[in-house]
């Protein structure tokens, strides 16, 4: 479970240098849309925490150890088109991760599958407004 935290933190950070750092003619657009990626990032890792961790009796992992594993998801910013691909790439890979996640309570499988249709969304977005 700490990979899909490391890797929505990864998610919601990256939008948001992309957010601050886009330009040219769609900027407005990658702006706003970017703000829509990171929205609700946090409350699906605080409900893995609360759901898996807290709900099975274990401490969820501390911040610094999420920051450490998601900075390796982190890609360089370079030009915003660029960027928006790479973001496309690390929610695909996210949702493989998703995907392969074995859960044997519900409570915890439906928290990943509202994750899964979440980033579902926000890649469909991404991907359009890269077409």
């Amino acid at each position: 479970m700490l990979d899909v935290l490391a890797r929505l933190t990864a998610i919601q950070q990256y939008a948001k240098d992309i957010h601050y750092t886009a330009k040219g003619d769609s900027f407005y657009a990658v702006h706003l849309l970017m703000d829509r990626v990171a929205d609700g990032l946090d409350d699906f890792s605080d409900s893995l925490k609360e759901t898996h961790y807290l709900g099975g009796n274990e401490l969820p992992p501390q911040s610094k150890e999420i920051l450490r594993v998601a900075e390796a998801y982190i890609p360089v910013l370079t030009d915003t088109r660029t960027d928006l691909i790479r973001l496309a790439g690390l929610i695909s890979s996210t949702l493989e991760i998703l995907g392969e996640v074995v859960i044997d309570n519900r409570a915890d499988n439906a928290l990943m599958d509202n994750i899964a249709q979440d980033l579902k969304l926000k890649l469909g977005l991404i991907n359009r407004q890269v077409a």
